[in-house]
C-alpha cells in the first residue's frame, strides 16, 4: 500500500484555494498512490478561528459540506483515499478533526484532536471540544490510527497509541519550526517520539503561504521507523513523499 504524505500549500480561512490545492494533489497522486494524506487543519489553516462561537462556526464545516463532498467525489473520480484536517462543526460542537475518506468517496474514519492545542483554552467556551481517544481503523488490508500534532506530545496518549499495535500511525502536524531548524535538529526529536507511539510513524506538515501569519507551516514530511527517519521531505517547501508499507 501507497500513501502519499502531501505538504500541500495552505492559505489561512481561504478554504477555496485550500479546496483547490488538495483536490490538484489528489488527481497528481492518482495511480501513484493508494491515499493522499494532508496535514491538520489544511481545509481551513490553524489560525483560521477567532474564538466567537458565532463567528467560528460559520468558519468551520460539517461532514455534508459541499466541500467536503466534493473532496468525496474526487475520492470516487481519482479512485484514491484521502485525509486531511479541518475544523468541524458537528452540532453545536467544534473539533480540530482529522477525515478519512475511502477510494468509493466513503467516509471511514474521522478523528478529533485530544489535546488543547488546537485552540485559545483561555477564551473558549464548551463549544470548543477535544475527542477522548485514539482507534484503530483498517483500509486496504492495514491497521491505521491518527493522532494530531500535539497529541503525541501529551503525557500518556504515547503509550495510549502503543497499545493499539497499528500498522501505522498517521500524524498529520501544524508546525511552525523555522525550516533550518527542523531540517538539522527538530526532526530528531520528532523521530524519538514517534518511537514512542508506534514501531511506523507517518508525519506530514503543510506549508503555509501567509506571510502575515506568526504560527506558518513551513511544510515537511516523515517516515518515521523505530526512531529513525527512514526517508523525508525537508521543511521549507510544499511537496509530496510517497510511502510504501
Amino acid at each position: 500500500m501507497k500513501i502519499a504524505l502531501a505538504s500541500s500549500l495552505v492559505i489561512t480561512r481561504n478554504i477555496q484555494h485550500n479546496l483547490s490545492s488538495i483536490l490538484q494533489t489528489m488527481e497528481q497522486c492518482s495511480g501513484k498512490a493508494d491515499m493522499v494524506l494532508f496535514g491538520e487543519c489544511s481545509l481551513q489553516g490553524f489560525d483560521c478561528l477567532t474564538w466567537d462561537y458565532e463567528t467560528d462556526r460559520q468558519i468551520a464545516v460539517s461532514q455534508n459540506d459541499p466541500r467536503i463532498l466534493q473532496i468525496r467525489g474526487a475520492a470516487r473520480q481519482n479512485q484514491i483515499a484521502v485525509s486531511f484536517g479541518y475544523i468541524e462543526n458537528a452540532g453545536d460542537a467544534l473539533f480540530s478533526s482529522q477525515i478519512v475518506i475511502d477510494a468509493t468517496g466513503a467516509v471511514i474514519h474521522n478523528f478529533h484532536r485530544v489535546s488543547v492545542g488546537w485552540k485559545a483554552y483561555w477564551h473558549t467556551d464548551n463549544h470548543y471540544r477535544e475527542g477522548t481517544n485514539f482507534e484503530v481503523f483498517s483500509h486496504g488490508g492495514k491497521r491505521f490510527a491518527i493522532a494530531l500534532c500535539g497529541d503525541l506530545w501529551t503525557d500518556g496518549r504515547p503509550e495510549e497509541m502503543r497499545s493499539l499495535h497499528a500498522d501505522a500511525v498517521l500524524w498529520p502536524v501544524w508546525c511552525d519550526f523555522e525550516a533550518q531548524e527542523w531540517n538539522t535538529s527538530v526532526k530528531y526529536e520528532y523521530a524519538q517520539q514517534a518511537a514512542l507511539c508506534g514501531d511506523c510513524v507517518l508525519l506530514v506538515n503543510p506549508f503555509c503561504e501567509d506571510l502575515n501569519v506568526s504560527d506558518s507551516a513551513t511544510g515537511g514530511a516523515a517516515h518515521f521507523q523505530a526512531g529513525r527517519i527512514v526517508d523525508e521531505i525537508p521543511a521549507g517547501k510544499s511537496d509530496i513523499l510517497i510511502v510504501e508499507l
